[in-house]
């Protein structure tokens, strides 16, 4: 992955992080669908990076470099 990465501090606010079961559901999902959480740990951290700008100048690269760290 890229210099830009995330860790959890970046979602550790948010229920599906901080809530012990929310997390473990996300966890089962993440698997089922064979997605690393840190694949949505990072497009999540990104959108609220991002969520202020008017404009989502980079975004679909970035968004395309997260997406592809799971090949």
């Amino acid at each position: 992955m890229s210099d830009e990465q995330y860790d959890d501090s970046s979602v550790a606010d948010l229920p599906l992080w901080s809530n012990t079961e929310a997390n473990n559901r996300l966890a089962d999902v993440c698997n089922k669908y064979n997605v690393p959480i840190g694949v949505i740990t990072d497009l999540v951290s990104l959108q609220r990076e991002r969520q202020h700008q008017e404009r989502a100048a980079g975004i679909y690269a970035r968004i395309e470099e997260i997406l592809g760290s799971m090949d």
